[in-house]
């Protein structure tokens, strides 16, 4: 077992401060040009970002595939599609990202590639994962509360979340357990429903695959 030095030595061996800085820098002027910029100049450089806090960042069209988001807060962030000087539409590409842990209340996804994104542990409330391709996520341990309307859902298999919004998981989806494939609509959550108040972020998600389909049934 790691000791808590060791455990602090393994985070900041996961944390880059400058692509933190120039991410950062990038958000506030609302343009992330620079960013994806550098990383089409440095393919193979590993995107080190465990534990950022990058609570209601402005994400639009960033490059951020294959990244370590590891516990990171992307509470409120904007991931979704930005337009660049032609007027086309730059989608947000993290597909790959490790997004272990990761707070993702709020986050919106809109549009973005987010195939074999791993969201182990992570917590989703009211995030907007609509139009996104999720093809082979992973959302094991999951918190699970989020708006998939039009998301591709190929070979994920979402009984593996810990808590599912019904009106979404269930009456909102069709799922084949042949394909894996879920095909959505879009669900209108009622502000009076259990889902008018974020519950509190569960910190022990150690339960098992058939206990979660207890409490979702």
């Amino acid at each position: 077992m790691l000791t808590i030095d060791a455990k602090k030595q393994t985070i900041r061996a996961s944390f880059d401060p400058k692509q933190f800085a120039l991410l950062i820098q990038c958000s506030e002027k609302h343009d992330m040009r620079e960013w994806n910029e550098w990383r089409k100049m440095n393919p193979e450089q590993p995107v080190l970002l465990r534990t950022a806090n990058l609570a209601k960042a402005y994400l639009r069209g960033a490059d951020l595939h294959k990244a370590d988001l590891r516990g990171a807060n992307l509470r409120g962030a904007d991931l979704s599609g930005a337009k660049d000087p032609d007027f086309r539409r730059v989608w947000a590409d993290l597909s790959g990202a490790d997004l272990t842990d990761a707070d993702l209340c709020g986050t919106d996804f809109r549009g973005a590639n987010l195939s074999d994104a791993n969201f182990h542990l992570a917590y989703l409330f009211y995030t907007n994962l609509s139009w996104t391709n999720l093809s082979r996520a992973n959302f094991s341990g999951a918190d699970l509360w989020a708006m998939l309307y039009e998301a591709t859902l190929t070979s994920v298999d979402l009984n593996q979340a810990t808590r599912r919004f019904l009106d979404i998981t269930k009456a909102g989806t069709t799922y084949s357990m042949k394909q894996k494939h879920f095909s959505t609509r879009l669900v209108v959550l009622s502000p009076g429903s259990a889902a008018g108040k974020a519950p509190e972020r569960q910190e022990t998600l150690a339960t098992t695959s058939s206990e979660a389909l207890r409490r979702a049934a």
